[in-house]
């Protein structure tokens, strides 16, 4: 058995269930994959569910490094993207008030047009 020097640093990352994201949960030191698996389990699983679990050597992760010229840099203004330029909110506080249905919002939004109520 080797010495605790030799161990690999492996990454742990856990699924919740089948529809989320793998999440890192830490890292433990083991001799090979399988008792790193293992290790995993009893470590950080005992009490949690987990629907899948990875183990993976830390130096066969690649990383960027942390300085601004490795960062993503934002392009394109997209802010037209945002749905922040359209003001219903005239609209949906008659809606309100009034507990009008939604088809009677449709009707009075296109009897008194796109502007605010009059």
């Amino acid at each position: 058995m080797p010495d605790a020097g030799e161990y690999r640093v492996y990454e742990v990352f856990f699924q919740k269930d089948a529809t989320d994201f793998h999440t890192n949960v830490g890292s433990l030191r083991a001799a090979n994959p399988e008792m790193a698996l293992q290790m995993a389990r009893e470590t950080f699983f005992r009490r949690d569910d987990a629907y899948d679990i990875w183990v993976v050597p830390q130096d066969s992760i690649f990383a960027s490094p942390h300085d601004a010229a490795h960062l993503p840099v934002r392009g394109m203004d997209k802010r037209y993207r945002l749905p922040s330029g359209y003001d219903n909110a005239p609209h949906w506080k008659r809606f309100k008030a009034q507990a009008m249905t939604i088809e009677e919002v449709a009707d009075d939004m296109k009897t008194r047009g796109k502007g605010g109520p009059s």
